[in-house]
């Protein structure tokens, strides 16, 4: 599967670097999206949600006060650009490297045409594991022996039966797993997850 296939394509993500932080946020979430592509020239940045969140809570944990009007070039990153031609893969390991961000998709004459993120990452996954009828449930664990083996029997031990999982690279002494569970087992596998310590994503 090539990386074109399941981009999000610029005009559903595209966003004015002029844009204020309340105006992306909003606009992220009406959209379920994670990263927004900025309109420069060239276009190679991004803004995302989770920076978003970050700048805006960090101000009020420091006592400082939000400044939701802030434009979002100001919290806008680099990333890398892959040719919509590319194997998924090469999408996947790219943001593997760089956990929360995004990949910009480009086409023959490296115009950006669209971006993939984590969204649509996690569709590629359902189609290649050919899951149907399942949750998906994604939880952070830590970069120890037999922290996935715990998680799995947690599930197990809430009467859910684990169809397919897979389990991210470490980043900070840290991973992201999922499990893909019978849709009429996900809340019972949740709380499991939950009661054993797992952070839910």
């Amino acid at each position: 599967m090539e990386v074109g296939s399941l981009m999000l394509p610029l005009e559903r993500s595209l966003i004015s670097p002029l844009a204020t932080l309340e105006e992306a946020y909003t606009m992220l979430l009406d959209a379920r999206l994670t990263c927004l592509v900025l309109d420069e020239h060239p276009r190679g940045r991004i803004v995302r949600m989770r920076s978003i969140l970050d700048h805006l809570a960090g101000a009020v944990l420091h006592g400082l006060r939000a400044d939701p009007s802030r434009p979002v070039a100001t919290l806008a990153e680099h990333v890398e650009v892959v040719p919509q031609s590319s194997p998924i893969e090469v999408a996947a390991k790219a943001l593997w490297r760089r956990p929360s961000r995004a990949v910009l998709v480009s086409d023959p004459e490296g115009a950006v045409i669209g971006l993939v993120g984590w969204p649509q990452l996690n569709r590629f996954f359902d189609e290649i594991l050919d899951i149907e009828g399942a949750s998906r449930i994604e939880f952070h664990l830590g970069d120890t022996p037999g922290q996935m083996a715990r998680a799995l029997q947690a599930v197990g031990d809430a009467g859910a039966n684990v169809r397919a999982t897979y389990l991210t690279h470490p980043r900070e002494g840290q991973r992201t797993g999922t499990v893909y569970v019978p849709e009429e087992s996900a809340a019972a596998a949740r709380e499991g997850l939950r009661k054993e310590g797992f952070a839910l994503v």
